[in-house]
Formats: structure tokens, sequence, C-alpha cells
């Protein structure tokens, strides 16, 4: 998304992030990124609290600060939030499930998810809200795979191995519901015996969605949530929307007029199904 846009809006971009999935390496690393002075910072925060002060400081150095998909606890260091807002995004994947998936009929569920990261526990908490409104789904663990493709598999085993009865696998996260796809396989379960849905898009994911081991993935609208975000930042630093929100205003007047960008812009999710696989592909692997 913000390749499309900087090739659309000619602007150069550096691309980091921390090694691991950690809100502290990442609050560090945007210490250094504020200090190479960019025009702006488009950001996830891993941490809600950690990436506070970062936001603060760029924000205090003339520096606009645009997040995406997980918010920061203090909404006064960032000009916008854009993306699938995580409790909606889960209740919806739960209600995906009742409504598309059981079709009435009853569950004992697993979910996988990464206790502790904010737009995780947002997704389980929707997740659940979707269950408990409809009455038809136990949740019978809760398991952390650690967004790792050598974990989720295991912890993934041993649920079901403590728990028979799961015939309901959610992910809230891009790694779990391969992980739990290749446990099911793993485990010499059939196709369609526990249903599997998960989270994200990735191309190794989507081949167990065409080969039926998986049943769904709730997926976020990643190109535009990222398109819109670089185009609200390069409207914003270029003056252009303040300019034309306020026709009347001289050009020095401008600084000090209300920015004009969305607070929130909710971009949603859409599922990826076994008949509709085809065009989540970048490039279907042979």
């Amino acid at each position: 998304g913000w390749e499309a846009a900087g090739k659309d809006l000619n602007i150069n971009f550096t691309e980091v992030g921390p090694v691991a999935f950690e809100g502290a390496e990442q609050a560090t690393m945007m210490e250094q990124v504020i200090a190479s002075q960019p025009d702006a910072i488009i950001v996830t925060p891993l941490d809600p609290d950690q990436l506070v002060d970062p936001c603060r400081k760029a924000t205090e150095a003339g520096i606009p600060v645009m997040i995406f998909n997980s918010d920061i606890r203090d909404q006064r260091w960032r000009l916008g939030l854009i993306g699938m807002q995580n409790f909606n995004g889960g209740y919806l994947q739960g209600k995906y499930v009742t409504d598309n998936l059981l079709q009435g009929e009853g569950a004992k569920a697993l979910i996988m998810t990464i206790p502790g990261v904010e737009n995780h526990e947002s997704r389980k908490a929707g997740v659940l809200a979707a269950f408990e409104e409809a009455g038809n789904v136990e949740v019978v663990e809760i398991v952390n795979d650690q967004a790792d493709y050598t974990v989720g598999p295991q912890v993934a085993t041993a649920a079901m191995q403590a728990n028979p009865e799961i015939n309901l696998i959610v992910a809230t996260d891009a790694t779990g519901g391969e992980s739990a796809a290749r446990a099911v396989t793993e485990m010499g379960r059939e196709k369609g015996e526990i249903l599997v849905i998960g989270m994200d898009r990735d191309a190794s994911k989507l081949k167990f969605i065409s080969d039926g081991w998986m049943a769904a993935t709730a997926v976020q609208r990643n190109f535009l949530e990222l398109y819109l975000a670089t185009a609200y930042m390069y409207n914003h630093v270029m003056g252009n929307w303040v300019g034309g929100a306020f026709p009347g205003a001289p050009e020095e007047a401008r600084a000090t007029l209300p920015a004009q960008v969305p607070p929130l812009t909710d971009t949603g999710v859409m599922f990826c199904t076994p008949e509709n696989v085809d065009y989540f592909y970048h490039e279907k692997p042979a």
C-alpha cells in the first residue's frame, strides 16, 4: 500500500522495524527514527503504552505521526488511526464463524492468540463477544502461539490432545491459522472435522484454504490502510487538504488550523474462503 502511494505521490520511504515482537525495542527504534528527522512517521504500535512517549517526542519535534492497525494509549500524540478496529475485526470474525460456518450448530473452541499484545487482546475480546452473543460456542482453551510457526503447531496439538472435543479453532494473528491447520493435518484428522479460521492473508496460509484444511481467514484491507495512511500524511505535510478546507486562510495561518486527517478510519475486514481464495494470491504457488 505505501509503496503504491509512494510511487503515485513521489515519496521516499525508509522502512524499519524491531527484530522481536516487542514494544520496548520498537520504542527505542522510533527514537532513532525521530533523530533522523523524517517529514512524517507511519507506525503500528506493538505496545499501546511504550509508544506514547516516542509519539509525543515526534509530535513535539514537528513530525506528524499516523498510526495504523493498533492505537497508542494517549491519542493526543498521533494525527489519526487507520485500519481494522481490532475489537470490531474480532467480533466480525466470530460472527462469521457463528453465522456462516456453524449456522446454528454448537462448537467447542480453541483460541490461538498472543496474550498481552493490545491488538490481539482486542481481537480476542471481539471474538468472545460474538460467541457470547450467539450462545452456541464454548471456548475450552486459549493458547499463546507466540506468532511462531514452530510454537503454534505444538500448542495447538497439545490443546487438541488435552481437549479431544475441540472442533473449532480461531486464530487472532497471522501465523495461528496456518499453525492450527498444520497441527490438524499432522494429527491425522479429516478435512472439515475441525473448522479452522485465521486472520490475515499469508500466501502459505492461503494454500491451506485452497486445499480445504482451513475454512476461512479474516483479511484486513492492508493495501488500503497503508495507501490511505500515506496519502493522509502526504497531504497533511504538503498542506493540501487544509488549504482546501479553509480557502480563505493565508498560507502563514494554515499551521494553526485543524488538521484535515480523520482521527479514525476503520477499514474493516473481508473474508477469504475456498470460493474466492484464488483472488487473494499475489502469485499462486504451483
